[in-house]
């Protein structure tokens, strides 16, 4: 099923809002896959523990209108970020690597990550280590071209080890 999306005009071009559903018969019956069982996981955990924002904007008249919208906690946004790498543009797979680090790095995001990822349910800590084994150990040659590539220059191959030993850490448990 492809995302549902529109894009909506903003003072600074045009931004991309993807709505991807996910049906509760994937949670009831999870597939064999677990690249999608981790994208119908994470994404309901996204949606179940989101916390709600309010987003002040000024409009270039003066005026200022405040919204509130769920965000996503940095645990399962680590979990869709794993996940959808492997369906997406180069460009893409690089932005999403780049975000899982930049998240695991984070002083502030890091310890919520952990905890989150530390006390999923266990399939989905299990789906998760198998993609961060694939992206951030398997193919961290091929993931650091990938970050290096949209501007993660900052990022080392030590830093990829870094993260995925403490996602797999958490993952496990351990």
């Amino acid at each position: 099923m492809e995302p549902a999306g529109v894009l909506l005009p903003t003072p600074y071009g045009q931004v991309k809002v993807d709505v991807l559903e996910v049906r509760q018969a994937e949670l009831d019956q999870p597939s064999d896959d677990p690249g999608d069982r981790l994208h119908a996981s994470a994404h309901a955990w996204a949606n179940d523990t989101a916390i709600e924002v309010a987003i002040e904007v000024i409009r270039s008249s003066g005026d200022r209108v405040e919204v509130k919208t769920p965000v996503a906690e940095p645990g399962p946004i680590i979990a869709m970020k794993l996940q959808a790498v492997m369906n997406r543009s180069v460009q893409k797979q690089g932005t999403d690597l780049l975000d899982v680090i930049r998240l695991a790095l984070d002083n502030t995001a890091r310890t919520a990550a952990l905890a989150q990822l530390g006390a999923c349910d266990s399939s989905t800590a299990a789906d998760i280590a198998l993609h961060v084994d694939l992206w951030l150990v398997r193919r961290r040659d091929q993931a650091i071209r990938w970050i290096h590539g949209v501007g993660g220059g900052d990022i080392t191959i030590d830093d990829l080890d870094l993260v995925a030993e403490l996602l797999l850490d958490a993952c496990e448990r351990i």
